[in-house]
Parts: structure tokens; sequence; C-alpha cells
């Protein structure tokens, strides 16, 4: 026996009101679930790295639709292409592509936040990360200084501006080194006191945007061993960066350690949906990577951007 009041009803049994619009809500939410398991596969579970998998009901939970799901595993399919041969040996293999489209896929998140953490401009940051756009940069530090440019000048900038080919010099280092010729550079102009003379705020910036070019250039990796002898490499040097009693003093403040805040991959600024992903392909067990399980870690990944976007617009909406 059981009483309606137009959205719930009585229920004897369990003596308690049940909404009828929940359990329409329910009905959807369950139907939702059944189709996005069954496009998933066998078991409704989707296959990713290192042995793991995610079930169509937690990616529903994520908020992930079977359209949103349809729509990244496309982008995927395109991205990684449809060979399933040479999977971890050649420039163009799935492997290759995987780590391409997942790095490329959160790099302007990535330099965005970068832009904000350095207090730079953001179509600076985007503009430095092109070897003609940094060069444009330091050029209008030079001009700003003074300095002018030489043949030799040229050449010295060039030098400073080419990327380490062995990989084993991290993004601050190289940066460092053309710090270390911007100063040279003013120590040898005409009509310049010389390096320790250059404008603070006008050097920060520029080797802010040199960070943020060479970390762009080093993630630039065919290999799973390539992404992890790079990550090794910025491992070690926080260790020393640990032990480092340098101090920099700004605003009347002793700040110890300070190389740390510099010393860190830019995947530390990706989005977390790419930052798992990587962290599955890097725990997988070589040589073999399944293409279904790399096409399913990249849609996942492009299911993660796709929620960051409308959670962005969202906000957007509900400030205006």
């Amino acid at each position: 026996m059981s009483e309606s009041d137009g959205t719930s009803v009585w229920v004897g049994d369990l003596d308690r009101c049940i909404s009828i619009d929940s359990i329409d809500l329910s009905n959807q939410r369950e139907a939702l679930i059944e189709v996005l398991g069954a496009e998933l596969g066998e078991n409704g579970e989707l296959q990713l790295l290192a042995g793991k998998a995610i079930s169509a009901r937690l990616l529903f939970e994520k908020g992930i639709s079977p359209s949103e799901w349809r729509h990244a595993l496309h982008q995927s399919e395109m991205t990684i292409g449809v060979s399933s041969l040479n999977l971890h040996k050649r420039t163009d293999s799935p492997v290759t592509q995987f780590l391409k489209g997942l790095l490329d896929l959160g790099r302007p998140y990535a330099i965005a936040r970068y832009a904000r953490w350095e207090r730079l401009d953001y179509p600076s940051a985007l503009t430095s990360t092109v070897p003609h756009g940094l060069r444009a940069l330091v050029n209008q530090l030079l001009a700003s200084e003074g300095i002018a440019r030489t043949r030799q000048v040229d050449t010295n900038i060039q030098k400073a501006l080419k990327p380490c080919e062995n990989g084993d010099v991290i993004a601050y280092r190289q940066a460092g080194v053309l710090q270390s010729t911007l100063h040279q550079i003013a120590g040898n102009a005409p009509n310049h006191p010389g390096g320790a003379y250059l404008n603070r705020n006008r050097m920060r910036d520029i080797l802010s945007f040199a960070r943020l070019y060479f970390s762009t250039i080093e993630l630039k990796v065919n290999t799973i061993e390539e992404l992890r002898f790079l990550l090794e490499n910025y491992a070690l040097e926080r260790v020393i960066a640990q032990h480092d009693d340098a101090r920099l003093t700004t605003n009347g403040r002793h700040i110890r350690s300070w190389r740390l805040r510099h010393v860190q991959p830019l995947i530390n600024l990706y989005p977390y949906a790419i930052r798992h992903g990587l962290k599955r392909a890097l725990a997988h067990e070589p040589p073999y990577f399944d293409r279904t399980a790399l096409v399913n870690e990249l849609a996942l990944a492009h299911c993660g951007i796709f929620r960051m976007r409308a959670a962005g617009e969202a906000r957007a909406r509900a400030s205006k």
C-alpha cells in the first residue's frame, strides 16, 4: 500500500518515501553506464598501461559520457594511427605517437600554469617556446640595455640557445648557459657597466622564458626510456640543489635552496589526467606496449581535458 504526493511515493514496506524523480535519474544513470560499458568491450572495463584498468561505472562517475568517450577514442585513434607493428622501436611507432599526443595535449595548460607561476605575460611565454620567439625576446633585452648586435654577439646568442644534443643537461642548466653568455656580452659591450648591472627584472624574465623554452624541447621524447632518463636527471639535480647552501635575498628575506623552485620538469605542471597516464607508462613493463592500452590511455587523457574545459566554462558563466 502506498500514497503519492506527485513527486514521491510512500512505501510501507520500507517505511519511507521514495522520490520518483530520483528513481528516474538513477535508471537513466544505470542505462548510460550500461551503454558505456558495452562500448568499452569485455567486462565493461578499459584496459590501461601497467596492468591497470578502469570500469565504465568509474568513468561515468568521473563525468565522462558515452558520447565524450567516443569522441576521445576517435581522437586517440587518429593520433596513434592504425599500425600495430614495431610498437617500441621506430620513431613513428604507436609508443612515440602516444607520447607526442599526450605531451602535446597538455602543453598549453602547462605553459599557462608556468606563466602564472613565474608571473610572466602569457603571449610572451608562448612566444618563448619557439626558437625565433625566444631569440626575439633576447634581442629586446639587448636593445633595452643599449647593447649593439654585432656578428659576434649574434653567434654567441645562437650557441647559447642551441639545445643540448645528448639530452643529459636539464633546462635549468641550459638557461644558466644563456645567463653566463649575456653577462659576458654585457661585459664586452662598449658603454655598458657589465653583467652585474643588467636590469634584474628583465633578466629574471628572460631566464624564465629560457627555462620554458628548453623545458618544452626536452620533452620531445620518442621513447619511454628517454622520458625516464630525463626524469632521472631531474631527480639527481634536485638532490644537488637540496644540498646547495646558496641563498637568494629578495625583499629583505633570505630564501634557502631557492634553486629547487626551478629544478623541475615541465611535466609537473601538466594536468593530472596526463601525469597519471605518463606514470602508468613509466611503470609499464617494457618492451611490449599493447596498442589498445595506448589508445585507451590517450583517450582517457582527452576526456580529462574535456572535463577541465567544461569546468572552466562553468566557472566563467558563474562569474558573470
